[in-house]
């Protein structure tokens, strides 16, 4: 080895990891860019008064060269992810469509004789401060809406700055944050993954990003600071990760599972048909699919014959931050239904509030919005939104195989209430002779312990439940899943959680109530013999997971399983847990299906 060679090994950078939140997942690896796009400081300049009515103009046509740009990106959106994605950028439309605004700019331009950039960027900063300091999600995100139409304001008031995601395809884009418009163009010009130091996993950009597999990783705290420019960076979108300057060992690592991930999600995706959905000793399980929004992996799951235990419907609001009309959600529900038939489709209603914030009616002093105004208790208190929403997914039921489910419930009364709204829609399209299905059946989540421990008496008033892990396991041992100073609380073997999921199970089993599992313990490989033994035969996973957990069935023995069940259910701690399921797994079915 020569000087130079070790030299060059010493100065090595070390690979560095940084957590982040997940945006969209998948695996992405390249040298990456900072994506700098702010505007210089912008110099306060004195006008004369004579030329003041051109300077308000000159700010008037570079907000309509905004528009047609802005417009520009928006049909570009819409090819390709779908006009209802597309419909994001209506809010920056409408920010340039702001009369009251332009002429505040305009009025203090003419009387104060300064310069169109100046006051403009005078009047932007005064509204971004205000909601840039609240912690409403509907807020922040209207913040990022006004920063990146003001972004393409400035562009044409003081020069065009290079745009730098036109100049670095096949490359990694880092920023503070991102508009929906970037990431549209990050598509559009082959960048292969992003990250950013701000932004939250139900984000627009976070939404777009999901829509055209972008692996991304937002939330990634002192992100500009601590990943140098043009460093070999690894995007982990299916862990949350961003890997800087990684070793040779962890790029082989990480090149090896891209490859692998690929060709098997698209070899399962096209052969789902093919599987039976059966225990080893010929049991009957179903694998569902939990979807948000609809993409090109629909046409896989529905060509497999795989229904869906799980549609997100407040995807369709957050994607466009106001509520569709009951003619555009008729529309979509009627789409999706007919796509997956004759499989069935279970829609959530509107699950908002806590993390997804419903901007019509957000709610500004909640101190914890997770046990506050979320769910059944948000639509209850907003009826004529329930009853819009409840009339379009019956509306769309013609082909019998919609079911309704709702969020939340947490009392008998609740969902009382919530099945008179129900049953007075169904009498008002009797009355109007608009055909629905009369025997639609309507269930509810179980997410909170209330439910669980009150599962037999519930089931008098359902058709099916479906158990919600993720909020189950937060309130069951009272630790926030997003809250990185207790992850280590929040946890799916937790005793106390799967004593829960096994008392609802047992309830539907006595009260002949069928129960799904939905959360995103059904896709964890290491609990499906565990939640097979419980007595669960219907489990909800997102799309990537479908094959396996069907494969990793197709291998058990319902004997078997009911003894580990009996076994880890006497257990008393979440690590004990663990290390039998994973002593077990591995001695029945070896280590193939631990790691995906």
């Amino acid at each position: 080895m020569t000087a130079k060679e070790t030299k060059t090994q010493t100065n090595s950078p070390k690979e560095l990891r940084l957590k982040g939140a997940i945006a969209s997942p998948g695996i992405a690896i390249a040298r990456c860019f900072k994506h700098d796009v702010g505007i210089s400081v912008i110099e306060k300049r004195s006008i004369p008064a004579d030329a003041a009515e051109a300077e308000v103009e000159r700010l008037r046509e570079a907000m309509n060269r905004a528009r047609k740009e802005i417009q520009q990106i928006q049909f570009e959106a819409d090819r390709v992810v779908g006009e209802a994605m597309a419909k994001i950028f209506e809010a920056q439309l409408m920010i340039l469509d702001d009369d009251a605004f332009f002429e505040a700019v305009a009025v203090d331009i003419t009387r104060q004789n300064l310069n169109a950039e100046f006051v403009y960027q005078k009047h932007i900063q005064r509204n971004l401060r205000s909601l840039r300091k609240s912690n409403d999600t509907y807020l922040k995100e209207m913040a990022n809406d006004i920063n990146a139409t003001a972004a393409k304001v400035f562009e044409f008031l003081v020069g065009r700055h290079t745009n730098k995601l036109v100049n670095n395809p096949n490359k990694i884009a880092l920023s503070e944050e991102f508009s929906p418009g970037e990431i549209v163009l990050i598509n559009k010009y082959s960048i292969p993954g992003f990250v950013t130091q701000v932004g939250g996993s139900t984000s627009h950009m976070a939404l777009i990003a999901k829509s055209l597999s972008i692996p991304a990783v937002v939330g990634v705290s002192r992100l500009m600071e601590r990943c140098p420019d043009g460093a070999m960076v690894i995007v982990d979108g299916n862990r949350g990760l961003v890997i800087v300057s990684p070793s040779k060992e962890t790029l082989a690592q990480y090149k090896s599972e891209r490859r692998k991930r690929k060709s098997v999600l698209s070899r399962e995706l096209q052969g789902l048909g093919n599987l039976d959905h059966k225990t080893k000793d010929g049991t009957k399980v179903s694998v569902m699919a939990n979807l948000e929004l609809p993409s090109d992996v629909d046409q896989s799951l529905a060509a497999g014959n795989i229904g869906v235990g799980l549609y997100r419907t407040e995807f369709f609001y957050l994607s466009r931050m106001r509520f569709p009309s009951e003619e555009d959600q008729t529309q979509i529900y009627a789409d999706i239904a007919r796509n997956f038939f004759p499989n069935s489709v279970t829609m959530r209603t509107f699950d908002l509030g806590s993390d997804k914030t419903a901007g019509e009616y957000h709610q500004l002093d909640e101190d914890n919005p997770a046990l506050g105004w979320r769910g059944i208790r948000f639509l209850l208190d907003l009826p004529k939104l329930f009853r819009m929403q409840i009339k379009a997914l019956l509306r769309a039921s013609e082909f019998r195989n919609l079911r309704i489910m709702l969020p939340m419930v947490s009392t008998p009364t609740e969902l009382a209430k919530a099945r008179r709204i129900i049953n007075s829609v169904k009498r008002e399209l009797r009355a109007a002779k608009l055909p629905f299905d009369e025997n639609i059946e309507v269930g509810m989540m179980v997410e909170v312990p209330s439910t669980a421990l009150t599962a037999d008496k519930l089931a008098r008033q359902v058709d099916f439940f479906s158990i919600g892990t993720n909020d189950l396991i937060q309130y069951t041992v009272a630790a926030d899943r997003g809250n990185k100073k207790v992850a280590n609380l929040y946890c799916e073997f937790h005793p106390a959680v799967l004593r829960l999921i096994a008392m609802t199970l047992e309830a539907g089993a006595r009260s002949d109530t069928p129960v799904s599992l939905c959360g995103e313990m059904a896709g964890n490989t290491l609990a499906v013999p565990l939640l097979l033994g419980m007595g669960l035969r219907d489990f909800s996973v997102i799309p990537p997971r479908v094959a396996t957990v069907i494969k990793i069935l197709n291998q058990l023995e319902i004997a078997a399983c009911v003894e580990l069940a009996q076994r880890v259910l006497e257990l008393s701690t979440a690590e004990k847990v663990e290390s039998v399921l994973h002593a077990w797994f591995v001695d029945n079915l070896g280590t193939k299906f631990l790691e995906v």
